[in-house]
C-alpha cells in the first residue's frame, strides 16, 4: 500500500513539472532604430516562446500601438509535421502554413514540398531530432533564416538573425518562388561554400538568368563579423546590406542598407541599429495590446546572463 502510494505521488508530481515546463513563457524584447535621411523611426518587436520551443507569438509595436501581432506554431498532424502562422489582430493577412518532410537517405528537408535543403549529415540529424521530434520553432526557423523561399517569416527574421549561423549545416538546396506580376515560377540554385575552419564563408543563389541571393562573411581579426547580402526580388527591387555583428552576448547589431526599387527609380539607404532586451519568465504567451504596451514601458537594460530564446 505505501509503495502504491508513492507511486502514486511520483507520478502526479511527474506530471505536474511537466505541466508546468510546459506553460512557462520566456520573454525577448528587439528594439530596431532606423535612421534615414527623413526621420528616424523605432519600433520593438516582442519575442514570447513557451519552453517545451513549439509556439512563438511576434508583436510589433510602432508609434505606441500594436501595429501587427502573430502566432506560430510547430504541431504534427494527420498530414504531417506542419509551422503555421495566425495573425493575432483584426485585418491582418490570412493565415499561413509551411510543411516540413524528412528524407533520410538525402540529409534533405523539404518545405512545402518544393523547396529542398540538403544538409550536412551530422547536421540533418541534429536538425530532425530539434524540428521532428521536440518541435523546436526556433530550429526549423533558423534553417531558413536566409528567407530563399516564399515563407512568411519576416516577422521572426530579426530574432532568428540576431546571432549568425556560421557552421556547417547546408550543402546545397534548390528553392522556387512565384513570381508577383506574373503566372510564373522561379527555380534557384543555392550554393553554400565553408572556409578551411569549416565555417561559412558565402552562400549563392541564382538561376541562368539573374542572381537571387548572394552573402558573404568576413571574419574579423578583432573577433567581430561583417556580412555582406545582396537580395533581388524579380530585378524589380533589390537589396544590399552590411551587418556588423560585436563580441559578447547580445551585442547590438548595426548594419546599413541600400534598397533600389528600378521601375520607380529610386534609392534609399538607412541605417539599422537592433538592440536585445530580455524580459525573463513571462505570465503569458499571448499578452492582450494592453499588457504588451505594459511589458515595453519603460524597456531597462536587463542582465544578459538571464534565460534567453536561442
Amino acid at each position: 500500500m505505501i509503495k502504491t502510494c508513492c507511486l502514486l505521488f511520483l507520478i502526479c508530481f511527474t506530471c505536474s513539472s511537466f505541466a508546468q515546463t510546459k506553460d512557462t513563457y520566456s520573454g525577448v524584447v528587439l528594439t530596431r532604430i532606423n535612421r534615414e535621411d527623413n526621420g528616424t523611426d523605432t519600433a520593438r518587436l516582442l519575442y514570447v516562446r513557451n519552453v517545451a520551443g513549439d509556439r512563438l507569438s511576434i508583436y510589433t509595436v510602432n508609434g505606441g500601438i500594436v501595429a501587427e501581432a502573430t502566432a506560430y506554431r510547430l504541431m504534427e498532424t494527420n498530414n504531417g509535421l506542419w509551422l503555421y502562422s495566425t495573425p493575432l489582430l483584426p485585418g491582418q493577412q490570412i493565415k499561413d502554413s509551411l510543411r516540413v518532410n524528412f528524407h533520410d537517405q538525402t540529409h534533405t528537408i523539404v518545405i512545402n514540398t518544393v523547396d529542398r535543403y540538403t544538409l550536412f549529415p551530422a547536421f540533418y540529424a541534429r536538425l530532425k531530432l530539434e524540428v521532428q521530434v521536440k518541435h523546436s520553432i526556433m530550429a526549423s526557423l533558423n534553417l531558413l533564416s536566409d528567407n530563399l523561399g516564399d515563407y512568411s517569416i519576416a516577422d521572426a527574421l530579426p530574432l532568428v538573425n540576431f546571432r549568425p549561423h556560421l557552421a556547417q549545416q547546408i550543402q546545397q538546396a534548390r528553392i522556387i518562388t512565384q513570381r508577383s506580376q506574373a503566372d510564373m515560377k522561379d527555380t534557384w540554385t543555392c550554393r553554400y561554400f565553408y572556409n578551411k575552419e569549416n565555417k561559412l564563408d558565402s552562400v549563392n543563389a541564382s538561376s541562368p538568368e539573374e542572381v537571387r541571393f548572394h552573402k558573404k562573411v568576413r571574419y574579423n581579426k578583432n573577433g567581430t563579423l561583417t556580412i555582406n547580402t545582396y537580395s533581388n526580388i524579380e530585378s524589380r527591387q533589390s537589396t544590399n546590406r552590411a551587418v556588423s555583428y560585436g563580441k559578447g552576448n547580445h551585442p547590438p547589431v548595426k548594419w546599413r542598407e541600400r534598397y533600389d526599387e528600378t521601375g520607380k527609380d529610386r534609392e534609399t539607404i538607412s541605417s539599422v541599429t537592433l538592440t536585445w532586451h530580455d524580459l525573463g519568465m513571462l505570465r503569458e504567451l499571448s499578452p492582450s495590446n494592453a499588457e504588451v504596451l505594459n511589458l515595453l514601458k519603460p524597456i531597462k537594460t536587463h542582465e544578459t546572463n538571464k534565460k534567453h530564446i536561442d
